[in-house]
């Protein structure tokens, strides 16, 4: 899967007009306090609640491209 910024699509889909654009499903990402609450919400143990926060925010970071 390729995700493409708004600001991308509507360079490239200058034909189409602004309800085109707001019938799309925008992702929105995680912060850091959704990734905290998840990962104390689902692992018992530290080590395993540090890594899934580790692997989470990488991962975020990852799809933003930083």
């Amino acid at each position: 899967m390729k995700l493409y910024t708004e600001e991308e699509l509507r360079k490239h889909l200058y034909n189409h007009s602004d309800e085109f654009f707001e019938q799309l499903t925008p992702i929105e990402f995680p912060s850091y306090d959704d990734i905290k609450d998840q990962s104390m919400k689902h692992y018992d143990n530290n080590y395993a609640d540090y890594y899934f926060e580790l692997g989470a925010k990488w991962m975020r970071d990852k799809i933003q491209g930083q």
